[in-house]
């Protein structure tokens, strides 16, 4: 792989899937543009070609990431059609993580009928230009959705078809979700966990022993662990996350941003307290890959740089 920063030891494998992850993954949320304001399509695909290049293989697009809807009123996602369109002549060397099941990137209501998620990966396949999904996830079930398990068999149906490889879960910082995943036959498990988030460290290892492949989102907390916001006047209110949570949850943005001040004491600068970050996620015994999303090609060789520090 030409021009690779990460060395083979920055490759782990994901579970029993066989696959070879890279420790550092991209996620795909902020290159759907709207509030993110992530630059052109062709400025996307080209940070994408430049992640691969440097050793990144697994990227993460849920259905509603970059969502907006055609002219038939279909929802369709922007985040997926610029990878299908960034690794087609690719494809062989990426691993792509579907998540299904919701409705839209705001309320996240969602729905596991067997036609809608069907459909989401039928979908998904067409916006990436590919005939199967190396790992497919039902997104933020509840804990009743899980026990039911309906979703799940639908997806190992497909599994059974060949339209998707991998199959499992993508959760919050929800170990009694992530338990109720793990008495059914999953192979990969998507979970929160971060400096604050720190409720799913056990189960990372009861999945590790089960053989299930645990992939890390929100190493930086939605921002709040990349050193760059000390109080609520930083906070970005242009973005309709945070003016959502400064408006509706004040108390608790102030509470985490608290807890960030006193994690950030023993660190020179905002650069080193986002390495300590990160490096945290991946010396948690269990841990595959950290899935970040990286929004230019500073922030990428910032998080290759610190996956190896």
């Amino acid at each position: 792989m030409a021009n690779t920063m990460l060395s083979q030891s920055a490759f782990r494998k994901l579970g029993n899937t066989g696959f070879d992850v890279s420790t550092i993954g991209f996620g795909t949320w902020q290159i759907g543009g709207g509030r993110w304001k992530s630059g052109s399509a062709d400025e996307c695909v080209g940070l994408l070609h430049q992640a691969l290049d440097l050793g990144i293989n697994i990227f993460d697009a849920a259905v509603v990431y970059g969502q907006y809807h055609d002219e038939r009123k279909y929802p369709q996602s922007r985040s997926q059609e610029i990878l299908g369109q960034a690794f087609q002549d690719r494809r062989d060397r990426v691993f792509y993580c579907v998540k299904v099941g919701q409705f839209d990137e705001y309320s996240h209501r969602s729905h596991f009928d067997a036609n809608r998620l069907v459909d989401q990966v039928k979908q998904s396949l067409r916006r990436l230009r590919t005939d199967y999904l190396d790992i497919c996830l039902v997104h933020a079930p509840s804990l009743a959705d899980v026990r039911r398990g309906v979703a799940i068999e639908i997806l190992r149906t497909l599994q059974a078809l060949g339209l998707v490889r991998a199959i499992g879960y993508s959760f919050e910082a929800e170990p009694e979700h992530v338990r109720a995943a793990l008495e059914q036959r999953v192979d990969v498990i998507m979970l929160q966990y971060n400096l604050i988030d720190t409720h799913c460290a056990t189960v990372i290892q009861e999945a590790q022993a089960h053989g299930v492949g645990v992939l890390v989102g929100g190493p930086y907390k939605r921002g709040y662990l990349c050193g760059r916001f000390s109080s609520l006047e930083d906070l970005p209110q242009e973005d309709d996350y945070w003016r959502w949570n400064i408006q509706y949850n004040s108390g608790k943005v102030v509470e985490t941003l608290d807890k960030v001040r006193a994690l950030m004491n023993d660190h020179r600068s905002p650069a080193a307290f986002r390495g300590h970050a990160l490096r945290f996620v991946l010396t948690c015994p269990g841990v595959c890959s950290a899935i970040v999303g990286h929004r230019s090609a500073d922030e990428l060789r910032e998080n290759l740089s610190h996956s190896r520090g």
